[in-house]
């Protein structure tokens, strides 16, 4: 049984057992076994897109005809380099061609084969796990410290370093959204090309899914009761051309995660403790910032608060004429609402 962790593989490619001639790649998380099974096939072929020295099959499509995987396997490298059979969306029908590989009676280029997330039962998980001719990685969500090695390991192969609080921003970002880790550091490097050092701007500059990064000090005005700073980062928000539905959806968003926070502050948690071990985690800036807000909402106002903002959101799509002022007033009215329990604190 060859189970290889995700921090392994880049050492099995350096230097393959030529025994091996599968990878299974499986996980919940689609975009980061898409993006390790890219990592794979780069390394061995060269390429992500070059017909001849990738052939992309449909794992469904297999069923049909499964003698077809051995054929790719065993077909010869037009340009002489490695090939790979890259197979997306491994179900039944790639269970019944892979067998040969497994076995070792068909051998030739590598098999990179991705899937969704396998119970121990599973017999595709099982044919890998027993097979002496394949590896299997699970792609399991990452903790802190996981990802923390994972950008100083891809950034250094890369001949980059990053500060620390570049790094705790990567990992927040890289958490939002279901963005994946591996992608946001793909972007930065070549952000940073002809640098030696990533730095927080960087990271601010070209990670996350951007409505974050744009929206993320209006949200904090609403929800501290900074109503002056919300009317003017709202301002030039739509003033910058971002679209007031958008910036609508950030702070619904924001109310949302900080009902999760309270929540775990309602059954006990401390409201530090809630904050540094939110998941994804709070950038250590924002933590102070986060625990302040936390202290003065309630759960029950937060739920009131995030049904006001969808009721905004449901409204300025209905009324696109008038989706500024409705951002707006409804923004200004959650701002309010968080000035009032701040004062009744003190």
């Amino acid at each position: 049984m060859a189970i290889l962790k995700v921090s392994g593989l880049e050492g099995f490619l350096r230097k393959r057992n030529p025994a091996i001639g599968a990878i299974l790649i499986y996980g919940e998380d689609q975009g980061a076994v898409r993006g390790l099974a890219s990592r794979a096939v780069q390394h061995i072929a060269g390429s992500l897109e070059d017909p001849f020295a990738v052939a992309i099959l449909d794992g469904d499509a297999l069923s049909a005809d499964p003698g077809r995987l051995s054929d790719e396997v065993l077909s010869l490298p037009f340009s002489g380099g490695a090939r790979v059979v890259w197979v997306r969306g491994s179900g039944q029908g790639f269970l019944k061609a892979i067998e040969p590989v497994l076995g070792g009676s068909v051998k030739g280029n590598m098999v990179i084969a991705e899937a969704g997330s396998l119970p121990k039962q599973s017999s595709l998980r099982g044919k890998f796990e027993s097979s002496d001719h394949a590896l299997i990685i699970p792609v399991f969500e990452a903790d802190n410290a996981a990802m923390t090695e994972t950008i100083k390991a891809e950034l250094h192969r890369l001949g980059l370093q990053i500060s620390e609080d570049a790094k705790a921003r990567l990992i927040e970002l890289a958490g939002r959204g279901g963005v994946t880790l591996q992608r946001e550091i793909e972007k930065l490097a070549l952000y940073c090309q002809g640098v030696q050092q990533v730095t927080l701007e960087d990271v601010e500059a070209i990670c996350g899914d951007g409505l974050w990064a744009e929206t993320g000090d209006l949200a904090d005005a609403v929800f501290a009761g900074n109503i002056a700073d919300a009317d003017r980062f709202f301002t030039q928000l739509v003033s910058s051309g971002v679209d007031p539905g958008r910036i609508l959806s950030a702070a619904h968003g924001h109310a949302v995660r900080l009902i999760e926070l309270r929540q775990s502050v309602e059954r006990g948690m401390g409201v530090e403790q809630a904050v540094r071990s939110a998941r994804p985690p709070v950038f250590f800036k924002r933590q102070a910032t986060m625990q302040n807000q936390l202290a003065a909402w309630t759960s029950e106002d937060l739920l009131a608060a995030a049904a006001s903002l969808h009721g905004a959101i449901c409204q300025e799509r209905l009324n696109a004429g008038l989706a500024e002022s409705l951002a707006n007033r409804s923004l200004l009215a959650v701002a309010r609402m968080s000035r009032s329990f701040r004062v009744r604190m003190n």
